[in-house]
């Protein structure tokens, strides 16, 4: 049976929690010291029901078909990190090269007309 402690803000009850030296008040939040004679040692928790593995492969094998099947897709994002690079410089050569046409253009008329 767990007996309940009052919080120091607001006079709330609460009751301790397992395995926990500090605790916020249920009702206001405020942080609060479980006294010694009300802490309750927490129960370990045993699992029963334990899954058996999909396969009976060993992991060293299930590695290399994991990375094996995850190899397509670090090819395609190493494809567009390359390609966005690539544009990194393209664009502004373009844009750099197509002022300086126009430029050079308007300098024709002018001079020619």
């Amino acid at each position: 049976m767990t007996q309940s402690f009052q919080c120091s803000a607001c006079g709330a009850p609460n009751q301790a929690e397992a395995g926990l030296k500090y605790m916020s008040c249920m009702y206001c939040g405020t942080n609060l010291t479980i006294p010694e004679h009300l802490r309750i040692k927490s129960q370990p928790k045993v699992k029963t029901n334990l899954k058996k593995t999909e396969s009976s492969r060993p992991v060293e094998v299930e590695a290399v078909d994991i990375l094996r099947k995850s190899q397509p897709i670090a090819i395609r994002a190493w494809n567009l990190f390359a390609m966005w690079t690539w544009l990194r410089w393209l664009i502004p050569t373009c844009l750099t090269i197509f002022i300086v046409l126009c430029v050079g253009f308007v300098i024709v008329l002018f001079v020619f007309s």
